[in-house]
């Protein structure tokens, strides 16, 4: 995740940050926010560590409380909000900004992930939850199954061994043939109807049976990218599509502040994009092929390997397999969000929106979360892979997508 920010920062981005918005039923009160933020940072050094300088990464904590704002409701500022690049070197991982009933919670992802923040931004707002227990690493567990150091190599190999096969027909992706407009990324949030999501639901339950909700919307991603393409006159040859693999115990978060996924990159071609069926039967596959060969452990190793790599060679060696490109288009599906938010500081939460991190290549993300039964989608874009009505086109025919497959 590091190695992701360094990327973007040299390519003239804010860098590797997410965001959680909350919709809140009334504005709440600064003082209350400072001093519950102060506390969590006081209790947990991590959330104002800086990365060190030095041949492999490390945290070295600052003692700097992470800041929070207040600002004036005005029509571009979730999007610069978005675009204003955390002090990593300083140790600001995390920032609050409230905008009138919504409050904007931006982390560097190299801090976790979209459910440690979801169960993090539970615990700002309400001091009665418990602070979990430092757990053990799971990655860390996983990753060591391989055993000795040769065997690590072998099986990390493994890893690689699979990516360079996708080299045969290489992706490319929006970001590479046409070139950023501008050095800032922009979001559309789509929310369905209570209606509609229960619609959505049962498509998936009809079409992709035991695979569940996230497969069928990664099918139905899979095909409107490929028909962004052909429209925008930009072909690929394949797709690829980096799938996380939840490691946590299920049930748990430990421990809090980590990124406990591993990335499974799958390959798609264009004649398997034709309907859903199709597709859906391609990700069966290959998903059946990645349990067959053990590729999770072999990712895992992988991962756990380059954590010993300086970032320069780690972005060298992600992007070699691909002839310099990381993916076709980033993909997530956070699921239910975390029961625990239902209220912030006193205020009932109305709406959550989860903002990806998106990196160059391939400049497009879509994610997929729930809350209180409704399903919402958001499309992350850099300036100029996507026009802005190309953004709205693409999300407009995503939904209707999802609901007539």
């Amino acid at each position: 995740m590091l190695g992701f920010d360094r990327d973007l920062r040299r390519l003239g981005f804010a860098g590797n940050s997410c965001q959680i918005i909350l919709e809140l039923s009334t504005a709440i009160d600064l003082a209350a926010l400072e001093k519950r933020v102060a506390e969590l940072a006081r209790q947990n050094p991590i959330l104002t560590a800086r990365p060190a300088r030095g041949w492999t990464p490390q945290w070295k904590p600052t003692g700097t409380l992470p800041r929070v704002r207040v600002h004036q409701n005005t029509g571009d500022l979730p999007q610069n909000l978005f675009n204003e690049p955390l002090d990593l070197q300083h140790g600001e991982l995390i920032r609050f900004d409230l905008v009138g009933k919504k409050l904007f919670f931006t982390w560097s992802h190299a801090l976790m992930d979209a459910k440690s923040a979801e169960y993090f931004l539970a615990l700002v707002g309400n001091d009665v939850l418990p602070l979990p227990e430092p757990g053990t690493d799971w990655y860390a567990q996983r990753g060591n199954r391989a055993g000795n150091l040769r065997a690590r190599v072998r099986k990390a190999w493994q890893s690689l061994e699979r990516m360079e096969k996708f080299s045969a027909a290489p992706p490319v992706s929006l970001a590479t043939q046409r070139k950023p407009a501008a050095r800032t990324m922009k979001y559309h949030v789509t929310a369905l109807p209570a209606g509609d999501s229960v619609r959505v639901h049962e498509n998936a339950a009809r079409l992709c049976g035991f695979l569940g909700d996230t497969s069928f919307h990664l099918a139905a991603t899979l095909m409107e990218l490929h028909q962004l393409h052909a429209r925008t006159g930009c072909p690929s040859a394949s797709y690829v599509v980096p799938v996380p693999v939840g490691l946590r115990p299920k049930g748990t978060r430990a421990p809090l502040f980590s990124n406990q996924v591993a990335t499974i990159l799958h390959q798609f071609f264009p004649d398997e994009l034709a309907t859903v069926e199709k597709t859906s039967t391609a990700l069966k596959t290959r998903q059946a092929d990645c349990l067959r060969g053990d590729e999770i452990d072999a990712s895992i190793t992988l991962g756990q390997l380059f954590r010993k790599l300086p970032l320069a060679i780690y972005m060298r060696l992600v992007k070699q397999s691909l002839r310099g490109e990381i993916c076709s288009l980033f993909f997530g599906d956070t699921g239910v969000v975390d029961p625990a938010l239902e209220t912030f500081l006193g205020a009932r939460i109305t709406g959550l929106v989860h903002v990806p991190a998106v990196t160059l290549s391939p400049g497009v993300g879509v994610v997929f979360s729930r809350f209180h039964g409704q399903l919402r989608f958001i499309v992350v874009h850099a300036d100029g892979a996507m026009t802005e009505n190309e953004a709205v086109e693409f999300s407009s025919r995503l939904r209707e997508r999802l609901l007539h497959p």
